[in-house]
């Protein structure tokens, strides 16, 4: 699909168009499901002071940015397994000494 887009709106998948300062821009922008990234190739053209042409390509894990940005980490399930058991071990074995004992 085509989008003609202002400046600063949300980005959509298909081939985004909007002018910039001086010049004009085109993204194309994608989502690989397999992958669970998206992929935005970008061109372009300024007309003002030295003309250019300009291209730039981006790919973006949407998890690991999701985990980056709330300062998460992906653990394993084996691994939570573990501390959940070594965890219920530590509480047994001081259980008897606590003010405030557990329901």
């Amino acid at each position: 699909m085509i989008h003609f887009i202002k400046e600063g709106d949300f980005f959509k998948l298909g081939l985004n168009l909007h002018r910039a300062p001086g010049g004009f821009v085109a993204m194309w922008i994608w989502f690989d499901f397999a992958k669970y990234e998206t992929f935005c190739a970008r061109f372009r053209l300024r007309l003002h002071r030295s003309p250019r042409i300009m291209r730039s390509v981006e790919r973006v894990n949407i998890i690991e940015g999701y985990l980056a940005a709330r300062d998460l980490e992906l653990v394993h399930r084996e691994v939570l397994h573990d501390l959940n058991a070594t965890e219920a071990e530590v509480i047994r074995t001081n259980e008897p000494l606590a003010y405030i004992k557990p329901i």
